[in-house]
């Protein structure tokens, strides 16, 4: 059982959006990866950050990044088409850690928790509320993960 936010759990992760043929039609037309950023609460007493990405339903890769191995591009900004690092996304979402786990447990809604302030994203929001389908299967796919928290 892997440990939420870590490379075998990234991995997991990946695997599942994959293998969620609800996430893969909800998010058809998706292009956008994202940057997770677990502040320290509770159990946890350092900051965790996840790059996922997101192409037309696909997960084409998980990892967990550090300070300074990935760069939130600006609105309009094209990805270089590099190999990460840097890991490029388009978007950052962050979330204390107490905050995530009911996001994982289905206990918060991701959405919900940006419209009250438990969560902050960096990039387009509407382009984020067009997708709430594709969100909570995002979300539906850590259910699949059996996960050991902090």
């Amino acid at each position: 059982m892997p440990k939420f936010a870590t490379q075998d759990w990234c991995k997991e992760y990946c695997a599942a959006i994959n293998g969620n043929e609800a996430y893969a039609e909800a998010a058809s037309d998706w292009e956008g990866d994202f940057v997770f950023v677990i502040h320290p609460d509770g159990p946890l007493d350092k900051e965790l950050k996840m790059w996922i990405g997101l192409y037309h339903g696909e997960c084409t890769g998980a990892s967990m990044v550090e300070e300074g191995e990935y760069k939130i591009l600006e609105k309009g900004e094209e990805p270089s088409g590099g190999s990460p690092p840097p890991y490029e996304a388009e978007y950052l979402y962050e979330a204390n850690y107490t905050d995530w786990v009911k996001i994982l447990k289905k206990e918060l809604d991701p959405i919900r928790a940006l419209l009250s302030g438990k969560a902050k994203v960096k990039g387009d929001m509407a382009k984020i509320m067009r997708a709430t389908k594709a969100a909570q299967e995002l979300v539906r796919s850590t259910t699949l993960i059996e996960t050991e928290f902090y």
